[in-house]
C-alpha cells in the first residue's frame, strides 16, 4: 500500500513538473513574437506625407570633375625620331616638334622613342612602322621600299659625315687609322656605315667602337683619350674648329620626315604645308632649334632612290 503511495506521488510530481514547463515556453514564445511584431511595425512605418524616399546611398559625380572624352574625334598618329639621342635627351630634343604639330594641325600627334639603334632597326625590320618617322635618308629610302612611305620634307642642308682627330694627327690619312679606335654610333647608323665604306679590305679594318650614344659622345671619346678619332654629321664638324678633318663623305639629303601609307595623302599634304611654314613661326622656334636644322624644305623623292642599299654594307640579306 505505501509503495502504490508512493508510485502515485511521483507519478503526480511529474505531470505538475512538466506542465509547469510548458507553460513557460508558450510565455518565451510569446514575448518573442511580440518582440518581432514590433520590430516589423517600426520598420514597416509609413513615412510622412509628401517624404521622398531614401536616396541610394552611392557617391555621386561632380560634373566639373568628371574626365571628358575627346569631343572632336581627331585622329591620332605617332611620331617617332630616329635614336641618335640617349631617351632622355631625345625627348627635350623631339617633343618640341610633335607639340608645334598638335597645336599646327586638328590631328593628334604623340610621340614615340625607341631606346638605341638596335631595338629601333628590329621594328623597322619587322614593318612595325610608326605614321611619322624622322630620320636619317637611307632608313627613309628602305621604309619607301618596303612599306611605301613618303619623303614629306628634309633639312635643308644636305648630311655629310667626316673622321675628326686630334690635332696631333692633322697629317693623317683614313689608312692611317687601321688598327687604330674609332668611335661611332651603332649599325645602321649612317656615319657607320660610311666609315665601314672607307676600309673595304676586311683584313684592314680600324677597330671600331660603337658604343657612343650620341654624336656629341662620339667626339667626347676622342677627347677622353678612349679613342684616336671619331665619325661624325656635318653639324658637329663645324663647332670643333680644334680637331682635324681627315675624311668627308659625299652628301645625302637632310634629315627627313616621311609619312606612312596608313596616313592619308590629304593630311600628308597638310603635315608637309605645317613643316614647310615651321621657320617662320617664332612661337615654336625650339621645334628646329633643337633639331639643329634652320628650316625643312620639300623632299626630292628621286633624291632616295637606291640609298637604301648602304644597308648592305652590313646587311647582306636585303
Amino acid at each position: 500500500m505505501n509503495t502504490s503511495i508512493r508510485w502515485t506521488s511521483l507519478v503526480l510530481a511529474l505531470i505538475l513538473a512538466f506542465s509547469a514547463w510548458a507553460q513557460d515556453e508558450d510565455q518565451n514564445s510569446g514575448g518573442a513574437s511580440q518582440e518581432q511584431a514590433v520590430e516589423s511595425t517600426e520598420t514597416d512605418e509609413p513615412t510622412e506625407a509628401g517624404a521622398e524616399p531614401t536616396a541610394d546611398p552611392s557617391p555621386q559625380v561632380d560634373p566639373a570633375t568628371a574626365p571628358t572624352q575627346p569631343a572632336d574625334g581627331a585622329e591620332t598618329f605617332v611620331v617617332q625620331g630616329h635614336p641618335i639621342f640617349p631617351p632622355q635627351t631625345a625627348e627635350l630634343v623631339y617633343r618640341p616638334l610633335v607639340d608645334y604639330l598638335n597645336a599646327a594641325l586638328p590631328y593628334r600627334f604623340d610621340l614615340e622613342l625607341s631606346p638605341d639603334y638596335h631595338r629601333y632597326w628590329l621594328s623597322t625590320r619587322r614593318g612595325e612602322n610608326p605614321h611619322i618617322v624622322l630620320e636619317e635618308p637611307h632608313l627613309v629610302a628602305y621604309r619607301m621600299r618596303e612599306y611605301d612611305f613618303t619623303p614629306l620634307v628634309q633639312s635643308q642642308t644636305p648630311i655629310t659625315y667626316s673622321l675628326l682627330t686630334s690635332q696631333n694627327n692633322a697629317e693623317a690619312s683614313v689608312r692611317d687609322f687601321i688598327g687604330q679606335r674609332v668611335s661611332t654610333m651603332p649599325a645602321p647608323s649612317l656615319g657607320y656605315l660610311v666609315l665601314t665604306s672607307w676600309f673595304d679590305n676586311p683584313m684592314q679594318q680600324p677597330i671600331i667602337q660603337s658604343n657612343a650614344g650620341s654624336w656629341l659622345d662620339a667626339v667626347e671619346i676622342v677627347f677622353s683619350q678612349e679613342a684616336e678619332a671619331a665619325i661624325v654629321p656635318n653639324n658637329l664638324v663645324s663647332r670643333y674648329r680644334n680637331m682635324a678633318n681627315v675624311l668627308t663623305s659625299q652628301e645625302f639629303p637632310g634629315v627627313t620626315v616621311a609619312a606612312s601609307p596608313e596616313v592619308s595623302a590629304d593630311i600628308q599634304e597638310e603635315i608637309k604645308a605645317a613643316l614647310l611654314s615651321l621657320h617662320e613661326d617664332e612661337e615654336h622656334f625650339a621645334a628646329l632649334n633643337e633639331l639643329d636644322i634652320n628650316q625643312f624644305v620639300e623632299a626630292d623623292v628621286t633624291a632616295y632612290e637606291g640609298l637604301e642599299s648602304w644597308l648592305r654594307l652590313i646587311y647582306t640579306f636585303l
